[in-house]
Parts: structure tokens; C-alpha cells; sequence
């Protein structure tokens, strides 16, 4: 057997996404697996809310945030 071949047997079982094919049925109960991709984009939406959330609370920290003026006057 050459190296080659053996490298090949391993690829084949190695999982692919080509591979993974679910059909589900509405009368279906069980749970649904994820899928590696639907894991990433599942990842990917988090870090864009994540994102859009610092930028607004650094926009209502603009906003609505005393100036240093106004807490130095009180005390």
C-alpha cells in the first residue's frame, strides 16, 4: 500500500459538510443536530450583536453621561 492510498482511506472517513444531509419533518420531535456551519453562523451573529452593543452603549454613554464640569461643581 503506498502513502498515498493510506491518506486517502483516512479522508474518506473524515466528516464533510457535503455529506450531511438532514431532512426534518414538521411531525418530527426530536431535536434537531447543528451542523458545524450552523454553529459558525450561530458564532457569527453573537459577535455582530456583541459588537452593536458596545457601539450603543458607548453612544448613550455620549449622551446621556454628566461632563467631568458637572460633577466637580456639586461636590
Amino acid at each position: 500500500m503506498l502513502l498515498l492510498e493510506f491518506i486517502q482511506e483516512l479522508d474518506q472517513d473524515r466528516y464533510t459538510s457535503d455529506n450531511d444531509i438532514t431532512v426534518y419533518d414538521k411531525t418530527d420531535t426530536r431535536k434537531s443536530r447543528l451542523t458545524l456551519e450552523m454553529i459558525n453562523q450561530l458564532r457569527h451573529h453573537m459577535q455582530s450583536r456583541r459588537k452593536e452593543k458596545t457601539k450603543a452603549m458607548e453612544l448613550y454613554q455620549k449622551m446621556y453621561g454628566g461632563s467631568v464640569g458637572d460633577t466637580a461643581e456639586i461636590a
